[in-house]
C-alpha cells in the first residue's frame, strides 16, 4: 500500500513526475547546455566516459545525482 507523502508547511516540497522532469532538464541546459534527453543519451552511450575538465566533471557528476528525477 502506497501512501502519498503529505505536503508539509516546513517548506519541503515534492515534485510531481512532470516538474521532475522539467527541473532535470533545466539543470542539463544550465550545466551542459543540453536538454535532459540529449544528457541521457549521451551518459547512456559512453560519451562522457573519458577525461573531462574540472568543470565538465563536476556538470556530469551533478547530473548522473539527479538521473533518480527522470527514470
Amino acid at each position: 500500500m502506497s501512501i502519498a507523502p503529505k505536503r508539509a508547511d516546513d517548506g519541503v516540497r515534492f515534485l510531481d513526475d512532470e516538474e521532475s522532469r522539467q527541473y532535470f532538464d533545466r539543470q542539463a541546459r544550465r550545466l551542459m547546455n543540453m536538454s535532459g534527453d540529449e544528457f541521457l543519451r549521451r551518459y547512456d552511450a559512453g560519451e562522457f566516459n573519458v577525461e573531462l575538465d574540472d568543470r565538465q566533471l563536476r556538470a556530469v557528476m551533478k547530473l548522473a545525482i539527479l538521473m533518480p528525477f527522470v527514470r
